[in-house]
Parts: structure tokens; C-alpha cells; sequence
């Protein structure tokens, strides 16, 4: 049986990520796998809002790409670009934590991140 945390530790968890995160995070996307980079967008100056264990993120930059191939997973660093804070977030066009337009990208391609959410602890 999974364990469920209640809404104060699903916050702070989520809060503790934000913070972790800070001003300017980047968002690197690959393909399965991370068998290859697609794109990197840079985040809001803070990254984002907690409610009942969600972090909904706000803006997060248009990005143009350097690899081609299927967005299917992503990690989120630090501002500078390599100190990893989440990885495993699910990319595709909807129902998944980071939600892009199409995910099948093409270098050169300008690519635009919707809505996303990273929900804390219980599924």
C-alpha cells in the first residue's frame, strides 16, 4: 500500500522545490530515455504556485530547438543549467506535467510550454 501524505507536507514539498529551483530555472526537454536534448526554455523568475500539493508553473519561455525527435521527458535545473532539481516529469500535449503544443519537434522549431503542473506525493 503507497503511502499518502496530507496537504501541509505535500505543500512544503512542493514549496521546497520552488525554492530549490530559483529565479530563472531552466526546462530542459528529451526525447525517451533522455536519449537526446530537444530544448531548453528558462522559467519565470519564480517558478511557480502551491495548492493543495500542486506546483503549477508559471510561464515558462518559448524555446527554439536543437535536436529533433518525440518530447516524452523532462528535467527541470537551476538557473545554471546543470544542477538538476526534478527529473522524470512527463511531456506531451496534455494530461502530463509539462504540456507542449506537439510533441514532435524538429530542429529549429519554436516550442511553446502550456499549462504544467508537478503534483506532489499522493497520486
Amino acid at each position: 500500500m503507497p503511502i499518502t501524505l496530507n496537504s501541509t507536507l505535500r505543500n512544503a514539498r512542493s514549496t521546497a522545490i520552488v525554492t530549490e529551483a530559483g529565479a530563472t530555472a531552466k526546462l530542459t526537454v528529451y526525447t525517451a530515455a533522455y536519449g537526446a536534448v530537444l530544448y531548453t526554455s528558462t522559467c519565470a523568475a519564480t517558478l511557480g504556485t502551491v495548492s493543495g500539493g500542486v506546483l503549477t508553473l508559471n510561464t515558462v519561455g518559448s524555446a527554439t530547438a536543437i535536436g529533433a525527435g518525440t518530447a516524452a521527458i523532462a528535467r527541470l535545473f537551476k538557473t545554471d543549467g546543470t544542477t538538476m532539481v526534478v527529473e522524470g516529469l512527463t511531456v506531451g500535449t496534455s494530461g502530463t506535467n509539462i504540456v507542449i503544443t506537439n510533441t514532435t519537434i524538429a530542429v529549429n522549431d519554436v516550442v511553446t510550454t502550456g499549462a504544467s503542473t508537478i503534483t506532489e506525493g499522493n497520486p
